[in-house]
């Protein structure tokens, strides 16, 4: 885990235990996850219809920040990269697992 990562897995921490929200930059620009007690109730429902990694991401970051990810047509590596950032910020710990 790089140091960012490490930095990134802390702050969520510390935000799930204080109820905040995180937030993190990724290709120059900056994405807020609520507290994951504070994230809406129908992540769970895509995570229980066995969406997939994509489709949940979606439902984490929301629409309007879904939008501003989309405009800088990454590639599927750089979404695995937003993926694991989006994970982390939302207390899910590293993706994959």
């Amino acid at each position: 885990m790089t140091a960012a990562a490490k930095k990134t897995t802390a702050a969520a921490k510390s935000a799930e235990a204080k109820g905040k929200e995180t937030a993190f930059q990724f290709k120059d620009e900056t994405f807020v996850i609520p507290a994951p007690m504070d994230l809406p109730d129908e992540i769970l429902d895509v995570i229980e219809e066995g969406a997939g990694e994509r489709a949940i991401t979606r439902a984490i970051v929301g629409a309007e920040q879904w939008a501003k990810y989309r405009a800088l047509r990454c590639t599927i590596g750089e979404f695995n990269e937003f993926l694991e950032k989006v994970t982390e910020a939302a207390g899910f710990g590293e993706s994959g697992n």
